[in-house]
């Protein structure tokens, strides 16, 4: 690694000769895959191309047992919190979040996701939650909580081979 690099790790780079700044992703996170997918309140959000947000809470279905939402403050000139699918999660390290989406796609899906009102959200029963959560993973082990605590959950990690299965068998032609 170069001086300039190692200097730049951390700190956000100029991008192009615009105004516009882009975080890093920090080398360290990007070998790092956590064993479940772990959620922490205040975690840095990445697309696969830089940082994007910070994760505010995760939205549950307690009856359910399942992650439904993550709650996202946007990065930006004009922050704004919004309401996005689990499913852009690809992985987890520490507290950070990997998406499988770049900065230009995530900021189309979150320039038409819902907006986060406080007053639409209660605090869940954890307990309830990690009950339920058990049979979840039968029904959808990506979503499922299986860890709960007051500002993390953790959901099991799906191999590949596992989410292809799920979509159920199809031939060559997309034929069943």
């Amino acid at each position: 690694m170069s001086d300039q690099a190692v200097k730049a790790k951390g700190k956000q780079a100029k991008k192009g000769a615009g105004e516009e700044t882009v975080a890093e992703i920090p080398p360290e996170l990007l070998l790092r895959r956590d064993r479940n997918v772990r959620y922490e309140r205040g975690g840095t959000v990445y697309a696969t191309d830089g940082r994007v947000g910070l994760l505010k809470q995760v939205v549950v279905d307690e009856a359910a047992g399942e992650v439904l939402e993550l709650i996202v403050q946007v990065d930006g000139a004009e922050p704004r919190t919004v309401l996005l699918p689990p499913d852009l999660v690809d992985k987890t390290a520490g507290s950070a979040v990997f998406l499988t989406v770049n900065r230009v796609q995530f900021a189309e899906r979150a320039a038409t996701a819902a907006l986060y009102e406080k007053k639409g959200f209660a605090r869940a029963d954890v307990k309830v939650l990690l009950k339920n959560g058990a049979s979840a993973k039968d029904r959808n082990p990506r979503r499922a909580v299986i860890l709960a605590g007051r500002d993390h959950l953790e959901t099991p990690t799906a191999s590949l081979l596992d989410r292809l299965d799920r979509r159920g068998p199809t031939s060559v032609d997309g034929t069943a």
